[in-house]
């Protein structure tokens, strides 16, 4: 079966997936204040990229390439800050922090661990 793009999403349907930055079982009033907070130095890298491919599900090598993608996403955009000598480190933290929590965390419930990838129906039938 081919993996699911995030991209056949619809729009809205990419403005709406996810929950944010943090794992379920976190409150949603940390979670929103993180994913607010994270906006001020990630434009692009995106957890709504990384939480569907996260739905997708697979093995561990999946979740490892996920994981790593939202990783480099968010050190893209470090490296693109406007003001880079005042942002630069607090953002090469946050984003290696999101990634060392993701890497630990993302095992225990949040990835959809499977033999075969959940097709984009099943996706937005069971996450939007």
């Amino acid at each position: 079966m081919r993996r699911p793009q995030f991209e056949e999403l619809s729009e809205e349907q990419q403005l709406n997936f996810g929950n944010g930055i943090g794992p379920f079982w976190l409150p949603e009033k940390i979670r929103d204040f993180v994913t607010k907070s994270a906006s001020w130095f990630f434009k692009s890298a995106s957890w709504r990229h990384h939480d569907f491919g996260y739905a997708v599900g697979g093995d561990r090598w999946d979740r490892a390439r996920c994981d790593w993608k939202f990783y480099a996403a968010m050190m893209k955009d470090a490296f693109c800050q406007k003001y880079v000598l005042i942002t630069l480190w607090p953002a090469l933290f946050l984003a290696t922090a999101f990634y060392v929590a993701v890497r630990l965390g993302g095992q225990m419930g949040s990835f959809e661990y499977r033999k075969c990838y959940a097709s984009l129906q099943e996706i937005i039938d069971t996450y939007t």
